[in-house]
């Protein structure tokens, strides 16, 4: 197998049809989809019986003025059903990309420093207070445009809406702790996020709010855009969790915990050792994200200390996956050394969004684990359920290496 970039296809893993590596305007995987899968374009002129889940979406080129506004649909279907990753593990690649594109993405110039000076976002923000689908209309600013938005960061979404003017037409029911958080404007938006998560408010929703500038000191409020907003919500939350984790007793066994889910193979393994975490993934060749002909690897890792870079191979996925496992260790109460390692074959055909990873490594930390004396003994899981070799994994895993190399201090003494 080779993991370096050599040619154009090879930089597709890397980029994930959003950083445009390959010096594009448009992402080429994503115009080939789209113009395989096609919708009817909406004979609607005027939105004037429609909802919010509520939902809400925003662009991130042009920053930073950018095309942001509330999602709707000609359907009463609530945000927990449509905008909720968490409930979507039993539903098909298929069923999601029907019932996502099936969303009307309205959109407006809006200066993400200046939001509330658009009554559009002003509306929006009291939609998204509650989670209940509110009547609403619309007053178009030009035509429906029938595309399909798809990347590997964000859930897919369907027409877009150039919008005029929003009226809510039915009173939102606000919940406690979203209203509170809101109304808050001298809360730092990281602490905010931390008692949201404490209230029990699921991550789709925390995305939201947060995307949309309703969290945070009343002076830094703005609009963040929405791929930024679920990399930002995922790595905020598990860094308040690892600094908790910390505190807790080492781990005493090797956990080793799998699932399977849309053709990507998860493997799990907790080293009793002191906090780090790594993240694995090889992509087939055939799989969405990798139409060239070979097979690549790549991954990020972090210290006890953390990161101070972004996880610019992993990207997005990482910091999913990172949250999931500092729920598991915080729930445990526990500290622990994390490897996740993540086969992506064929059978994985559309960019659904890194909800995938978060919700199937959840899935995973909910099953039952195995366990095992020593590294070696933990990574011979992989030779059942990985298509690769264990000697690739192990090479791949720099906390591999470590743990086989680095000696501490308790090594030299007879404890």
């Amino acid at each position: 197998m080779e993991t370096s970039s050599t040619t154009e296809f090879d930089l597709c893993v890397v980029c994930k049809t959003s950083r445009m590596l390959c010096g594009r305007k448009t992402c080429p995987l994503l115009n080939k989809w789209s113009n395989e899968y096609t919708i009817d374009k909406p004979k609607i002129t005027n939105l004037d019986d429609t909802f919010s889940p509520p939902s809400f979406f925003v662009g991130w080129s042009g920053y930073p003025t950018l095309n942001a506004g509330p999602m709707l649909t000609v359907d009463r279907i609530g945000a927990n059903v449509i905008d909720n990753s968490d409930n979507w593990l039993t539903k098909t690649q298929e069923d999601i990309v029907k019932m996502r594109i099936s969303l009307l993405r309205t959109r407006s110039k809006i200066d993400v420093k200046r939001p509330l000076d658009s009554d559009i976002i002003q509306k929006s923000q009291e939609l998204l207070l509650g989670r209940k689908a509110v009547d609403v209309e619309v007053e178009l600013e030009k035509n429906i445009i029938p595309r399909i938005t798809l990347n590997e960061r964000s859930d897919p979404h369907g027409p877009i809406a150039p919008i005029r003017k929003l009226v809510i037409t039915e009173n939102q029911s606000p919940i406690n702790s979203i209203e509170k958080a809101y109304y808050d404007t001298d809360l730092l938006a990281a602490d905010a996020l931390e008692y949201l998560g404490k209230e029990k408010i699921d991550v789709s929703t925390i995305i939201r709010i947060f995307s949309a500038g309703m969290l945070g000191r009343e002076k830094n409020r703005k609009l963040v855009p929405t791929r930024w907003s679920i990399t930002a919500t995922d790595d905020i939350l598990s860094k308040l969790k690892v600094d908790l984790i910390k505190k807790f007793q080492e781990l005493g066994e090797y956990r080793i915990f799998t699932n399977t889910f849309f053709g990507n193979r998860f493997v799990i393994i907790f080293v009793p050792d002191s906090w780090a975490f790594e993240m694995v993934e090889t992509w087939f060749r055939g799989a969405f994200m990798n139409p060239s002909s070979k097979d690549i690897g790549l991954g990020d890792w972090e210290p006890y200390s953390g990161r101070t870079t972004y996880a610019s191979n992993v990207t997005g996925a990482y910091y999913s996956a990172r949250l999931a496992a500092t729920e598991y260790l915080l729930k445990i109460k526990r500290q622990a050394q994390v490897i996740v390692l993540r086969e992506i074959s064929d059978e994985y055909r559309f960019p659904l969004g890194v909800w995938v990873i978060r919700v199937a490594t959840r899935a995973a930390l909910k099953k039952k684990y195995i366990k095992a004396d020593t590294i070696d003994k933990a990574f011979e899981v992989v030779t059942n359920y990985f298509k690769y070799p264990i000697d690739y994994w192990k090479h791949k895993s720099r906390l591999y290496e470590l743990k086989k190399t680095q000696r501490k201090l308790d090594d030299f003494f007879d404890i």
